[in-house]
């Protein structure tokens, strides 16, 4: 049996988990990944300050439903001060953990000294980490960084020690520099020299695509766990088929086209429920484009996907798909 990994009394039961994606990983994305047993997710990334001073959609970031895995909420900022008010709310929503980010490279977000920013100072990460630490309630604390801000500043070994001092409980690594954003390949002797450099549990993150990418990835870094990010917006099965292998289990095979279609339906109705339906199909145009990875067709029926402006059209557009991919 794979030794399961713990967060200070937290059980993880998988060690596959789902990665917080702003724009995607939504209540819904969520639960979908629940459902096929991510080992925990994680809110998209919450302003610490908007959400101290009253922000209504910082607040409906957070909220979730009833949950197989844990769950996480996670804040970005740049001011200690703020953490340390938003803290306080965030235990409002009882989650099972809450996670500091420290790698989101988008623009908008490092300009202000947020995100990855912090890889550039990691004194004051280490204070934004104790403030959340020190406010938390003894619920566990994570840091998600990369891998540093570019090649002159890998910082990623100097910022897990001292997140580590401040009593963070494990951290997660995307092994690219902001600089790099999503591309070349990973550096996985970046996550193998932050496992060697801390004693606090490592997850590492970045092109895992398979259940063999992530078993590359544990025997090669001693990471503790996996975290999948984009591959799982297309392919949520891969929590389950990863957990498998780790197991030593016969991994499930893929999907049928029906039942892939027939989880694109669910996640579309479910967008609609939550937003209404005309935000809510917006919303379903890039979700519903992911799904279409793989198939027969896949560019016309990826283009098709943006024009979806009702549950009508969804419904013509999986008659496509089965249509298209009737003899796969």
């Amino acid at each position: 049996m794979v030794k399961k990994m713990n967060l200070n009394g937290l059980v993880i039961e998988n060690k596959a988990v789902l990665a917080p994606m702003a724009g995607f990983c939504d209540i819904v994305m969520r639960k979908v990944a629940d459902e096929y047993d991510a080992g925990f997710t994680v809110s998209e990334m919450v302003s610490a300050r908007a959400l101290y001073y009253g922000d209504k959609k910082s607040r409906q970031l957070m909220e979730t439903w009833e949950h197989k895995g844990k769950y996480g909420i996670q804040l970005f900022g740049f001011d200690p001060v703020d953490f340390k008010r938003a803290t306080k709310i965030v235990l409002e929503y009882k989650p099972d953990f809450i996670d500091i980010n420290m790698g989101c490279p988008a623009p908008k977000i490092v300009t202000n000294g947020a995100g990855s920013a912090l890889m550039k100072n990691t004194d004051l990460a280490r204070e934004i980490a104790k403030s959340v630490v020190d406010n938390a309630n003894g619920i566990p604390v994570s840091v998600k960084m990369r891998k540093g801000w570019d090649d002159e500043c890998i910082s990623c070994v100097e910022l897990a020690k001292k997140v580590e001092a401040a009593g963070v409980n494990f951290i997660t690594i995307h092994a690219r520099t902001r600089k790099e954003m999503y591309h070349p390949g990973i550096d996985m002797d970046s996550i193998k020299n932050v496992k060697k450099a801390v004693n606090i549990p490592v997850i590492g993150n970045g092109d895992i695509v398979s259940p063999e990418d992530a078993i590359k990835m544990i025997d090669y870094t001693g990471c503790d766990a996996i975290m999948i990010g984009r591959e799982a917006l297309s392919r949520p099965w891969i929590f389950k088929q990863i957990d498998q292998a780790l197991k030593g289990l016969v991994i499930d095979k893929e999907p049928t086209i029906e039942e892939k279609m027939s989880l694109l339906m669910w996640h579309i109705e479910k967008l609609c429920e939550v937003n209404g339906e005309v935000l809510g199909m917006k919303k379903a145009r890039g979700q519903s484009a992911l799904y279409m990875k793989g198939l027969r067709g896949a560019a016309h029926l990826r283009y098709l996907t943006n024009s979806l402006s009702t549950l009508e059209d969804a419904k013509n557009l999986v008659k496509e798909v089965l249509k298209e991919n009737s003899n796969v």
